[in-house]
């Protein structure tokens, strides 16, 4: 016989982090080395051989499976 109460629910229906998607990664990293960063990297002890020179530089993200494609693991079969 019901009481005409509504049944419990199991389970939290409210939003939490866990149902949040993490933001992908971007593409393209760029990282700036300034003049200031150099001196101070040449300060500490370290070579020009050691250290990027100061500028802007660019790079893609996740280049290497992309020029090394006989290393992704759907391809190989599992011992």
């Amino acid at each position: 016989m019901t009481t005409g109460r509504a049944r419990p629910r199991r389970g939290s229906y409210m939003k939490n982090k866990k149902d949040e998607k993490p933001e992908p990664a971007p593409e393209g990293v760029e990282l700036v080395v300034t003049q200031e960063d150099y001196e101070a990297g040449l300060k500490r002890g370290w070579t020009d051989d050691d250290m990027l020179k100061p500028s802007r530089y660019r790079m893609k993200r996740g280049g290497f499976l992309k020029r090394h494609p006989e290393l992704k693991l759907e391809e190989k079969g599992r011992a």
